[in-house]
C-alpha cells in the first residue's frame, strides 16, 4: 500500500496534466480541514467522500468503483450499450 504522500504526489502530477493543480489543492485544503475537525464517527465516510471528489476531478473512474484499501465501497455503474 503507498503512503498518502506518495498517493497525493502522483495526484498532483496528474492534476498538472489536466490543468486542476490548483483545484486539487483545494480539494484537499478542504478536506484536511474538514477532517481535523470531524467527530471520529464520522471520518470513515467523510474519507470516503473526500476520495470520490478527488477522483472525480482528476476523471479516474475505476473499473469496479470506489475501491479503497482493496474493498470496493461504491460499485461501478452499469454502462448500457
Amino acid at each position: 500500500m503507498k503512503a498518502e504522500k506518495e498517493v497525493r504526489k502522483e495526484f498532483y502530477e496528474r492534476a498538472r496534466q489536466l490543468g486542476f493543480e490548483r483545484d486539487l489543492q483545494e480539494l484537499f485544503n478542504k478536506w484536511d480541514r474538514a477532517l481535523a475537525l470531524a467527530p471520529e464517527s464520522e471520518k470513515q465516510d467523510m474519507s470516503r467522500m473526500a476520495i470520490l471528489e478527488v477522483q472525480t476531478l482528476l476523471c479516474i473512474n475505476p473499473i469496479d468503483g470506489l475501491t479503497i484499501n482493496g474493498e470496493v465501497i461504491i460499485p461501478a455503474q452499469k454502462q448500457e450499450n
